[in-house]
């Protein structure tokens, strides 16, 4: 079981701004140093917490986001605002501001509804 995924980002306010718009997505928690400068925002996606972390910007290979048909209309209209990268029968794939690759899946079943966007 997975409790959480650490990205590493230059300005992790900004990412969480994007993080945020992602389609069930909530911030849990935000750090600060003790200077007042912040340090970490947590956001939940499911049972699965994403650390954006102050440092340098290092990421898994590609972060990939679970589609659901009740989402539909989220999940188009945030696409339609995202750079898109490439498609497969299940997956798009698209970059956060910081250029980390990121997708949403509907795995065993086809993105039909989606893959029909321009």
């Amino acid at each position: 079981m997975i409790h959480h995924i650490a990205i590493g980002t230059p300005n992790p306010s900004h990412l969480a701004d994007f993080y945020l718009k992602i389609p069930g997505s909530h911030k849990l928690k935000e750090f600060q140093y003790e200077s007042g400068i912040l340090r970490s925002v947590w956001i939940q996606f499911g049972s699965i917490i994403v650390m954006l972390e102050d440092g340098e910007n290092k990421s898994p290979r590609a972060l990939v986001f679970s589609y659901q048909v009740i989402d539909q209309s989220k999940w188009t209209h945030f696409l339609k605002q995202s750079n898109i990268q490439g498609r497969t029968d299940y997956t798009i794939y698209f970059f956060d501001p910081d250029k980390n690759l990121l997708g949403v899946s509907s795995y065993p079943e086809k993105l039909e509804p989606l893959l029909e966007m321009s």
